[in-house]
């Protein structure tokens, strides 16, 4: 869903950044809304959530009055619609709020003020059944600059910038192709797909790495056997950003040779509403059950309409570098296919099939650690042109541009 994600905050004059280095923990809930009382001078927020949370609650006065939430890394379901960040309107002393995830493993939401106020009283409430949220109470009642100057003492040892960002690298799921009992295809040298798969998979990640802006995940880091849908559950599971299956081709034509790359086909995507119930891939936008079902599947279509559209314009990328690399291909290089590994409602995805094991230039070229670098330089470049271009966007949207 992150192309989604980034229309939403486009939509909010989001910038979107990376900072972290670990790899994203899993949620352990989600946010379903922020909300605003209290009487007189003092003012209730209300955050709601459809599971208990830890939290950690205090003060910062860099340049501007904010209360900081912190929580583990949750899903932000804010008003129905689910995204990487966001904000809202406050009420009371608190001008405004923004949220997103703060590093792999915590979310933040930040309460703009103002004035100065300081919390007062902070309490939990939990859900009586599993249909009433749980909820996190802090009441705020306004104190001179002084007193809020001496209470923001910052948190971890001192006061920390707070700006609204999504402050995790993307993270890009590898799939090695087939793998342990499943050999894929073989060349008439008896060279296999999975073993390709594997260490290109592997030279690719470590590229990646080094570059310092992505967090990187294999779905098999050894000659293992995984069922195609625990792939795609792993990378969904993982919060991917980007999904890359890497696979190796076969023909009766020897002398067929070169790259291609695969994205979803308009038979592949009437698949996807089934197989999703079949392994329980549940979108975020699907969890509202206060929403009328005509509005869920509304939303749902947005999801699978944007993440296609992510999806083709990776795949563009990916062509082009490809091409722009030198490293052969086939005509009409990007082509649609009902691929399994590609059926993700909200993960974009691609598969690329590096070449032909039955052309010996393509062999050679595959077997080669130093020449198959510039494959792994076409793939890497391509990435970065898809997030650059996706940050570019938001960029200018926060700009006004």
């Amino acid at each position: 869903m992150r192309g989604l994600i980034a229309k939403i905050a486009m939509a909010m004059g989001v910038l979107v950044v990376t900072a972290s280095s670990a790899v994203a923990d899993p949620p352990t809930g989600r946010v379903t809304s922020v909300r605003f009382g209290g009487e007189g001078n003092a003012t209730r927020i209300v955050i709601e959530s459809d599971t208990a949370l830890q939290y950690h609650v205090f003060l910062l006065a860099t340049g501007a009055n904010r209360v900081v939430v912190d929580l583990p890394r949750v899903r932000w379901s804010i008003n129905g619609l689910t995204a990487e960040s966001g904000a809202g309107d406050g009420n009371g002393v608190v001008a405004g709020y923004r949220y997103a995830h703060n590093t792999a493993t915590t979310s933040r939401l930040v309460l703009d003020l103002g004035q100065p106020a300081t919390v007062v009283r902070e309490f939990v409430l939990a859900g009586k059944d599993k249909d009433e949220p749980h909820r996190i109470v802090i009441d705020l009642d306004p104190v001179t600059p002084q007193a809020f100057a001496d209470a923001a003492t910052g948190d971890m040892g001192g006061p920390q910038p707070v700006a609204l960002q999504v402050s995790r690298k993307p993270l890009i799921v590898i799939d090695p192709g087939h793998g342990g009992k499943d050999p894929g295809t073989m060349s008439p040298s008896g060279v296999k797909e999975k073993d390709l798969a594997l260490g290109i998979a592997i030279q690719l990640r470590d590229a990646l790495l080094k570059s310092g802006r992505y967090d990187v995940a294999l779905t098999r880091s050894t000659d293992i056997f995984i069922e195609l849908e625990d792939r795609v559950t792993k990378a969904r599971n993982l919060g991917a950003d980007l999904f890359i299956a890497l696979h190796a081709d076969s023909s009766g034509k020897p002398g067929t040779r070169g790259a291609s790359v695969y994205t979803l086909s308009p038979g592949g995507e009437k698949r996807i509403d089934g197989v999703s119930r079949q392994h329980d891939w549940i979108l975020d936008v699907e969890v509202d059950s206060s929403r009328p079902e005509e509005v869920n599947q509304i939303l749902r279509d947005l999801v699978q309409r944007e993440t296609k559209n992510q999806s083709a314009r990776f795949a563009l990328n990916l062509t082009d570098a490809l091409g722009s690399s030198g490293w052969p291909t086939l005509e009409n290089t990007h082509r649609r296919k009902s691929l399994y590994v590609l059926l993700s409602p909200d993960t974009p995805a691609a598969l690329l099939e590096m070449g032909f094991l039955t052309n010996d230039d393509d062999v050679a070229a595959l077997k080669s650690e130093a020449r198959r670098q510039k494959l792994v330089n076409a793939v890497a470049g391509a990435i970065d042109v898809y997030f650059d271009t996706q940050t570019m966007m938001v960029a200018g949207m926060a700009a006004g541009r």
